[in-house]
C-alpha cells in the first residue's frame, strides 16, 4: 500500500511541475493534458520501477522522547554508502533510524550499550574530522558521521559508566 501511496503521490508531484512549467511558458492548451499525462506516467513507472525494490514492511522501533539522553542528524554507513538519519542515545542502547528521504535504503541499528566494546573518531574519506565509530564485542564495527563528535563520544561513555556501575551495584 505504501508503494502505491508514494508512487501516486511522486506523479502528483512531477504532474503539478510540468503543469506550472506548460502554464507559464505560455502552453496554457496543453498544461492540463500535460499535467495529467505526466501524473499517470510517471505514477505508473514509479511505481513498477522507483519502489519496487523498498521493503517497507521493517516497522522502526518506537523512541519514547523522555528516554533520550542524546540524539542528533547522523549518517550511518550501510554497505559502503552512507544513509541520513537520526542517532539516539538512550539509556542503553544507541539507535539509528533513516529519515524519511533515504527511503530506498530504509533502515534501523541497534545497539545495545553493553555490547560496545570501543568507540572512537573517524575521518570521513580519510580527511574530514567528523566520524564515529562504534565497536562490538563481537568484532562488528559500526561508522556513523555526526555533529559534535567529541561530545557524541563523551555521552556514550557517560552512559556506559553509569550502567556498569549500576550493574556492579546490583552484584
Amino acid at each position: 500500500m505504501k508503494k502505491l501511496k508514494y508512487s501516486l503521490l511522486s506523479g502528483l508531484v512531477f504532474g503539478i511541475i510540468v503543469g506550472i512549467y506548460c502554464y507559464a511558458t505560455g502552453k496554457k492548451e496543453i498544461a492540463i493534458v500535460a499535467s495529467v499525462f505526466c501524473f499517470l506516467t510517471f505514477s505508473i513507472v514509479s511505481y513498477f520501477k522507483l519502489f519496487s525494490k523498498i521493503d517497507f514492511s521493517e516497522e522502526f522501533e518506537k523512541i519514547d522522547k523522555k528516554s533520550i539522553v542524546y540524539s542528533g542528524l547522523a549518517n550511518h554507513f550501510k554497505d559502503n554508502i552512507s544513509v541520513g538519519g537520526t542517532l539516539y542515545l538512550l539509556e542503553n542502547k544507541i539507535i539509528f533510524q533513516t529519515n524519511a528521504i533515504n527511503f530506498a535504503k530504509r533502515h534501523q541499528k541497534i545497539i545495545e550499550l553493553n555490547e560496545i566494546d570501543k568507540t572512537d573518531f573517524r575521518k570521513t574519506m580519510g580527511l574530514i574530522n567528523n566520524g564515529i565509530y562504534i565497536k562490538t564485542k563481537d568484532n562488528v564495527t559500526e561508522e556513523f558521521v555526526v555533529n559534535k563528535r567529541e561530545t557524541w563520544k563523551e555521552q556514550i561513555e557517560k552512559v556506559m559508566k553509569i550502567n556498569s556501575s549500576e550493574i556492579e551495584k546490583q552484584i
